[in-house]
């Protein structure tokens, strides 16, 4: 009998034989899902739940919750793996970068531990920042970035700008994105009747899934997964796992063998007793 595989929130990196899961699918082979509210699964089914980059954006009230859900669905013995940005690993490269006067990697570790936490427009700082070292050919900082979150600047230079007919006709094309354009307005129509100062500190934005509710390191992450019921808490390498058969290709690794999330990345398993 074949394994059954959950790979929660997935954005467009899944794996075609499992059970892919997100809020806004990007392929046939996604399932739309709203994964803050009860899994779509059967209890005692999954042999693996796997969730890259989703656990920081849940809000705190709600983690216990889903890490319920996952223990539900889960079979006895089965294994979860979870990756979400390491806060040990955060402030210690914060640290070590000020204390040795590397001061531009320095702040940008402030931006990674930040800026999700509290910007309140798509983007936020962060996609301004990339598109000035970008766009001013700084490759040791796009390096370094590069290395720290897995993300190549390049996706972030300014794009030829699209006429806005086609723009139109791209959006009325797929209704999802055109009820979600919709929605966006009407927000922000309701939301301009409030007064500005209680619009700048309280409304965000963001599309769904940008905003970072929590961070997270191994000790504060071990003890939600202990009240859960999960056993055997270890924290990983990216490229190592003790899921037999993990495809740690493409999950966390690129084709090149680099963290895909890149190292400011930890790595938890954990098992179903």
């Amino acid at each position: 009998m074949s394994r059954v595989c959950v790979n929660v929130a997935c954005g467009n990196t899944y794996v075609d034989d499992w059970l892919n899961y997100d809020y806004a699918p990007v392929s046939a082979s996604v399932i739309k899902a709203n994964l803050l509210e009860t899994l779509p699964l059967e209890s005692e089914v999954a042999d693996v739940v796997y969730s890259s980059h989703f656990f920081e954006h849940i809000p705190r009230l709600a983690v216990d919750r889903f890490l319920n859900e996952c223990f539900r669905v889960m079979k006895s013995d089965g294994k979860i793996r979870l990756v979400m940005p390491d806060l040990d690993e955060l402030c210690r490269e914060y640290l070590t970068r000020r204390e040795v006067g590397e001061h531009e990697k320095a702040n940008f570790v402030v931006l990674e531990i930040l800026d999700q936490c509290v910007r309140s427009t798509p983007g936020g700082s962060l996609a301004g920042y990339y598109q000035e070292i970008a766009s001013t050919n700084q490759t040791d900082m796009a390096g370094y970035i590069f290395e720290r979150t897995g993300e190549p600047l390049t996706d972030f230079l300014p794009k030829q700008q699209i006429p806005l007919s086609r723009k139109i006709l791209t959006t009325l094309a797929q209704p999802s994105k055109l009820i979600g354009r919709l929605e966006r307005i009407y927000c922000q129509l309701l939301t301009s009747l409030l007064p500005n100062a209680f619009l700048q500190q309280n409304v965000s934005f963001t599309q769904i899934g940008e905003r970072h509710a929590w961070i997270y390191d191994f000790y504060s992450l071990s003890k939600l997964l202990e009240a859960a019921g999960f056993v055997a808490i270890k924290k990983m390498d990216f490229d190592q796992s003790n899921i037999e058969g993990f495809p740690l290709f493409p999950l966390d690794l690129t084709d090149k063998g680099r963290p895909r999330k890149g190292l400011e990345s930890m790595y938890i398993e954990a098992t179903k007793p």
